[in-house]
């Protein structure tokens, strides 16, 4: 029975750059407690050693499919890669540096099999030597979309769905994937956009531990602690994109939940704004065209044009010093 149910996955690892952890990450992936599902390693073009490892580790284990990316392609790029090559209903979208209990796949399908409209299944997830659980309070099991969207998604600009989940392949190819305009950001996108026309499932356990391992070398948007303006703007894009799709804007309440979005969008970015001139962050400051979308308010645009023409002496000696 494990097997057969195995065998309707299609594991998708998503590395990069992450030679230290990438054979504990993989044990843990290959431990599961049920059988016969296959295990895609999707390298984006690594420089570190980490595809080499990859390959060692595959001429061990004929349960291992490494496959790379032709160059490098961002995260987004890299699992519309990974999911390109494989076929089986679900598709368990994994990370390089978290680690998996090893009854995750069991956990996941389960509720997946049991609820036919459900696009994903995620869970909380555990801090690797840490006691804490980022956790949320979802219902077991199939969980409305919408009610998720509205509750979860749209209200807060952190994301209760990491980048990993178990995704029905026909949810998948029906939302084409991700978008990858979005960049490291278009899981949040796709898991909006399932949302909209389907049911989601949620396993109550933290069965996955989240190590947040970033070489120094890693690319600085990719470090959760390094601020990035760029960032910041594809969130703000991301949630325009699916509040359009989602509400009838030339509604009365479409419009003024419109008017809501661009509001806090725009207090968000001016919060921002204020930090970096309280905190003397000139290169914030300097940078902080690149947060500019088309749904900013009139005073945001204002705003940031005399912050940095405030800003102009100090950027520049800055520069000179």
């Amino acid at each position: 029975m494990n097997a057969l149910i195995g065998e309707k996955i299609s594991v998708c690892l998503l590395t990069y750059n992450h030679v230290d952890v990438i054979e504990s990450t993989l044990q843990s992936i290959l431990d599961q407690t049920i059988t016969g599902y296959e295990v895609i390693i999707s390298d984006d073009c690594s420089t570190d050693g980490t595809w080499e490892r990859i390959l060692e580790l595959a001429a061990k284990d004929s349960r291992i499919k490494p496959i790379q990316t032709p160059n490098n392609t961002g995260m987004p790029g890299n699992a519309n890669f990974a999911v390109a090559h494989s076929v089986r209903p679900y598709i368990a979208l994994l990370h390089h540096d978290d680690l998996y209990r090893k009854d995750l796949l069991e956990k996941w399908i389960d509720v997946a099999e049991k609820s036919p409209d459900v696009a994903f299944v995620f869970n909380p997830y555990g801090v690797y030597e840490s006691s804490h659980v980022h956790s949320e309070a979802i219902p077991t099991g199939r969980v409305d979309g919408h009610w998720l969207l509205e509750n979860y998604l749209f209200p807060r600009w952190g994301c209760a769905v990491r980048g990993t989940a178990m995704i029905r392949r026909e949810a998948w190819e029906q939302a084409g994937g991700m978008h990858e305009q979005f960049g490291l950001l278009a899981d949040i996108d796709i898991w909006m956009r399932l949302s909209m026309q389907w049911a989601v499932g949620y396993v109550p356990e933290p069965i996955i531990v989240v190590r947040h391992q970033r070489p120094s070398y890693y690319p600085d948007i990719y470090k959760g602690k390094v601020w990035s303006w760029r960032r910041h703007r594809y969130l703000l894009e991301i949630h325009a994109a699916n509040r359009k799709e989602y509400y009838k804007l030339n509604t009365p309440s479409g419009f003024w939940k419109w008017w809501q979005f661009r509001t806090r969008s725009s207090l968000a970015t001016g919060k921002w704004m204020a930090y970096a001139i309280v905190r003397r962050k000139w290169e914030m400051i300097e940078n902080c065209v690149d947060s500019t979308t088309p749904y900013d308010q009139v005073w945001l645009r204002v705003f940031r044009h005399l912050v940095r023409f405030a800003a102009r002496p100090f950027i520049t000696n800055r520069a000179s010093s």
